[in-house]
């Protein structure tokens, strides 16, 4: 049985959990309160079962919260033994095992929150440092060095001197001005090895501003709109690989076992070739833009046989 229905103390637990997770130092408890619609000793009560469980909770002067990361990991660290460990991932998929040690494991994961819900981001330790540094720096203005980056797009690992404006945990995808190449950049959080907080404070504020991003996690402002129909292989390693193109997906109207994916994606097609070309064989058809089928053609042609 689902214990976590949306109306429910303890699923509101689990997202404002997510909340302090996603956005440390944003939500004040009056903010928590209005935006789930409780009063305030309802979001104490919240605050003190997450207090229970281990999960360290820090407020900067104007009393906005965040879980201070390596609390909570430690936390897991202890909770769980290593004969649970080794079975936690049958325990959050395999819901009718009747094993003892498995119904044991569910009833600790029922008394915090819902893994599968929270995302793997929770269980590293080192990314959550990352982003809790990137907040910092943001918070503070300060100039940040990516130690080590590992960009796709140059096949390069190199250090980077940024200012970041705009953290998202959720997506992976840190927002920030290049203090060299004086441009917008995006980073992936993961990609990054280190941050190291610098002495130095912004002198670009005024140029910075959140571009678009796609489904792909691609920010690029020059997008365009594209039709893709898909076999049921095709959603499953879609939303599997960029579970952000799940909002983007409706059955065919008209076609039983095929799906339509419609919306809009930077222009060069990122992330959207990689999947077209690996999966061929579940794609129906690519409806539009004519650029994206001669984009494909393109890349077809140049693999040598």
């Amino acid at each position: 049985m689902n214990i976590f229905h949306e109306n429910s103390p303890k699923y509101r637990l689990l997202a404002i959990l997510k909340d302090l997770l996603e956005r440390p130092h944003h939500y004040t408890k009056k903010m928590l309160a209005t935006k789930y619609n409780v009063s305030n000793d309802s979001i104490k009560k919240d605050f003190d079962e997450l207090r229970d469980a281990d999960f360290l909770l820090h407020f900067d002067a104007q009393y906005r919260y965040a879980i201070v990361p390596n609390k909570s990991l430690e936390y897991l660290e202890d909770f769980f033994t290593e004969t649970e460990k080794d079975l936690l991932i049958d325990a959050l998929t395999k819901t009718n095992v009747a094993d003892k040690r498995m119904d044991k494991i569910r009833e600790k994961l029922e008394t915090v929150y819902d893994v599968s819900k929270l995302g793997s981001s929770l269980f590293s330790k080192t990314f959550l440092n990352k982003a809790n540094l990137l907040e910092q720096a943001k918070q503070q203005k300060r100039i940040v060095k990516l130690v080590n980056y590992r960009s796709t797009n140059s096949s390069k690992v190199s250090n980077r001197l940024v200012e970041p404006f705009l953290v998202s945990t959720k997506e992976d995808i840190l927002h920030a001005y290049d203090v060299e190449n004086q441009v917008i950049r995006h980073y992936r959080i993961s990609r990054v090895e280190r941050v190291e907080v610098q002495t130095e404070t912004w002198q670009n504020e005024t140029k910075h501003y959140v571009t678009a991003t796609d489904p792909f996690r691609i920010v690029n402002d020059k997008q365009v709109r594209v039709h893709i129909r898909l076999k049921v292989g095709g959603y499953n390693e879609l939303i599997e690989r960029f579970p952000l193109t799940q909002a983007y997906l409706q059955p065919s109207a008209n076609e039983e076992g095929v799906f339509e994916f419609e919306c809009r994606v930077n222009e060069r097609f990122f992330g959207l070739t990689n999947f077209l070309l690996g999966y061929h064989e579940h794609i129906v058809e690519i409806v539009e833009p004519e650029s994206l089928v001669e984009h494909i053609r393109k890349h077809i042609a140049q693999i040598n046989f």
